[in-house]
């Protein structure tokens, strides 16, 4: 293997590395806020409603980045496979 190589390897390793600490930390977010917002709804606090509601909205649009960018990196590995097969 070249440097070339095994550097493009641990870019990609490295990016789905922070990809699934995105999503993880997305997790806990979900959570946090499902809690805050369930407070919310008790105490009938309607700028808790709102943040609450804010905050998944935007993690699911984070989510939603994150998707695009795994289905781009799967294309390109695609795309540079089958160039490896016609220059052997």
């Amino acid at each position: 293997m070249t440097n070339k190589v095994t550097l493009r390897d641990i870019h990609k390793d490295n990016k789905a590395i922070n990809r699934n600490l995105q999503r993880l930390a997305n997790i806990e977010l979900i959570r946090l806020l499902g809690k805050s917002a369930e407070e919310a709804k008790k105490t009938n606090d309607t700028v808790g409603k709102s943040l609450a509601r804010a905050g998944l909205i935007l993690i699911a649009a984070s989510e939603m980045v994150l998707l695009i960018g795994d289905i781009m990196d799967y294309r390109n590995e695609k795309n540079e496979q089958e160039l490896e097969g016609y220059e052997e």
